[in-house]
Protein backbone atom coordinates (compact mmCIF):
# COMPACT_ATOMS: atom_id res chain seq x y z
CA UNK A 1 0.00 0.00 0.00
CA UNK A 2 1.47 3.26 -1.00
CA UNK A 3 2.53 5.60 2.13
CA UNK A 4 0.61 8.57 0.98
CA UNK A 5 -2.65 6.18 1.23
CA UNK A 6 -2.01 5.11 4.48
CA UNK A 7 -1.30 8.79 5.65
CA UNK A 8 -4.54 10.11 4.45
CA UNK A 9 -6.60 6.76 5.47
CA UNK A 10 -5.12 6.94 9.04
CA UNK A 11 -6.27 10.87 9.00
CA UNK A 12 -9.67 10.32 7.94
CA UNK A 13 -9.95 7.66 10.76
CA UNK A 14 -8.55 10.13 13.13
CA UNK A 15 -11.45 12.74 12.14
CA UNK A 16 -14.30 10.05 12.06
CA UNK A 17 -13.06 9.24 15.77
CA UNK A 18 -12.97 13.05 16.86
CA UNK A 19 -16.38 13.52 15.31
CA UNK A 20 -18.14 10.53 16.68
CA UNK A 21 -16.43 10.60 20.51
CA UNK A 22 -16.32 14.26 20.06
CA UNK A 23 -20.05 14.47 19.66
CA UNK A 24 -21.47 11.41 21.42
CA UNK A 25 -19.42 12.84 24.47
CA UNK A 26 -20.86 15.97 24.06
CA UNK A 27 -24.17 14.84 23.84
CA UNK A 28 -24.22 11.96 26.15
CA UNK A 29 -22.97 14.54 28.98
CA UNK A 30 -25.62 17.43 27.84
CA UNK A 31 -28.75 16.93 30.52
CA UNK A 32 -25.37 16.61 33.21
CA UNK A 33 -22.89 18.94 32.64
CA UNK A 34 -22.86 22.65 31.08
CA UNK A 35 -20.96 23.32 29.02
CA UNK A 36 -20.62 19.60 27.70
CA UNK A 37 -18.89 20.73 24.81
CA UNK A 38 -16.01 21.56 27.09
CA UNK A 39 -15.63 17.66 28.30
CA UNK A 40 -16.58 16.33 24.67
CA UNK A 41 -13.61 18.29 22.42
CA UNK A 42 -10.96 16.60 24.69
CA UNK A 43 -12.47 13.40 24.68
CA UNK A 44 -12.78 13.45 21.10
CA UNK A 45 -9.55 15.04 20.55
CA UNK A 46 -7.44 12.28 22.15
CA UNK A 47 -9.78 9.73 20.70
CA UNK A 48 -8.70 11.71 16.75
CA UNK A 49 -5.06 12.18 18.16
CA UNK A 50 -4.53 8.13 19.23
CA UNK A 51 -6.31 6.43 16.21
CA UNK A 52 -3.94 8.25 13.64
CA UNK A 53 -1.37 6.95 14.47
CA UNK A 54 -2.42 3.62 15.23
CA UNK A 55 -4.60 3.14 11.96
CA UNK A 56 -1.49 4.23 10.28
CA UNK A 57 0.95 1.24 11.93
CA UNK A 58 -1.87 -1.32 11.97
CA UNK A 59 -2.36 -0.62 8.13
CA UNK A 60 1.75 -1.37 7.90
CA UNK A 61 1.90 -3.61 10.54
CA UNK A 62 -0.79 -5.34 8.35
CA UNK A 63 1.19 -4.87 4.82
CA UNK A 64 4.05 -6.59 6.36
CA UNK A 65 2.55 -9.39 7.61
CA UNK A 66 0.86 -10.33 3.87
CA UNK A 67 3.52 -9.42 2.55
CA UNK A 68 6.77 -11.73 4.36
CA UNK A 69 4.84 -13.21 6.78
CA UNK A 70 5.71 -11.41 10.17
CA UNK A 71 6.19 -7.49 10.77
CA UNK A 72 9.64 -6.19 10.96
CA UNK A 73 11.11 -5.98 14.69
CA UNK A 74 10.70 -2.04 14.36
CA UNK A 75 7.12 -2.34 13.18
CA UNK A 76 6.05 -4.39 15.58
CA UNK A 77 7.50 -2.26 18.61
CA UNK A 78 6.17 0.96 17.21
CA UNK A 79 2.80 -1.03 17.11
CA UNK A 80 2.21 -2.29 20.44
CA UNK A 81 4.11 0.49 22.53
CA UNK A 82 1.13 2.57 20.52
CA UNK A 83 -1.52 0.59 21.74
CA UNK A 84 0.06 -0.02 25.18
CA UNK A 85 0.18 3.21 25.37
CA UNK A 86 -3.61 3.79 24.56
CA UNK A 87 -4.32 1.69 27.11
CA UNK A 88 -2.45 3.23 29.84
CA UNK A 89 -3.92 6.39 28.92
CA UNK A 90 -7.17 4.90 29.22
CA UNK A 91 -7.00 2.58 32.19
CA UNK A 92 -4.94 5.31 34.27
CA UNK A 93 -6.78 8.18 33.12
CA UNK A 94 -10.02 6.77 33.99
CA UNK A 95 -8.82 5.39 37.43
CA UNK A 96 -7.81 9.12 38.51
CA UNK A 97 -10.85 11.07 37.19
CA UNK A 98 -12.67 8.18 38.44
CA UNK A 99 -11.21 8.41 42.10
CA UNK A 100 -11.18 12.47 41.71
CA UNK A 101 -14.99 12.56 40.47
CA UNK A 102 -15.97 10.93 43.55
CA UNK A 103 -14.86 13.45 45.72
CA UNK A 104 -15.79 17.44 45.66
CA UNK A 105 -14.74 17.92 42.20
CA UNK A 106 -16.79 17.97 39.62
CA UNK A 107 -16.84 15.98 36.13
CA UNK A 108 -14.88 18.32 34.03
CA UNK A 109 -12.58 19.46 36.33
CA UNK A 110 -11.39 16.00 37.51
CA UNK A 111 -11.36 15.17 33.34
CA UNK A 112 -9.07 17.98 32.61
CA UNK A 113 -7.00 17.98 35.35
CA UNK A 114 -6.68 14.90 36.85
CA UNK A 115 -7.33 12.25 34.33
CA UNK A 116 -5.49 13.77 31.37
CA UNK A 117 -2.30 14.78 33.14
CA UNK A 118 -2.17 11.35 35.25
CA UNK A 119 -3.36 9.67 31.69
CA UNK A 120 -0.23 11.26 29.49
CA UNK A 121 2.43 9.76 31.87
CA UNK A 122 0.53 6.36 32.60
CA UNK A 123 0.81 6.35 28.29
CA UNK A 124 3.96 7.11 28.00
CA UNK A 125 5.80 4.19 31.05
CA UNK A 126 3.45 1.79 29.01
CA UNK A 127 4.68 2.57 26.16
CA UNK A 128 8.18 2.66 27.20
CA UNK A 129 7.97 -0.70 29.04
CA UNK A 130 6.59 -2.05 25.82
CA UNK A 131 9.18 -0.40 23.86
CA UNK A 132 11.64 -1.78 25.68
CA UNK A 133 10.57 -5.64 25.36
CA UNK A 134 13.33 -8.17 24.08
CA UNK A 135 11.51 -8.87 20.63
CA UNK A 136 13.78 -11.29 19.22
CA UNK A 137 11.62 -14.22 20.99
CA UNK A 138 12.08 -16.54 23.45
CA UNK A 139 16.16 -17.04 24.73
CA UNK A 140 17.17 -20.69 25.72
CA UNK A 141 19.10 -20.41 28.60
CA UNK A 142 21.68 -22.89 28.06
CA UNK A 143 20.52 -25.32 30.61
CA UNK A 144 18.41 -28.37 30.06
CA UNK A 145 14.65 -28.49 30.97
CA UNK A 146 14.00 -29.29 34.64
CA UNK A 147 11.93 -32.51 33.89
CA UNK A 148 14.44 -33.64 31.07
CA UNK A 149 15.69 -37.44 31.66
Amino acid sequence: MNTVLKLVGSLLVGVLAFLVVGIGVTEALDPYVWPSLMLGLPAGLVAGAALTPLTYLGLTYREEVVATGQPSERTARRFWATLAGIFGFVAGGGLAMGVLSTGAVGLATAMLFGGLPVGIVTAALAAYLVARRDWSGPRSTGSPPANSP
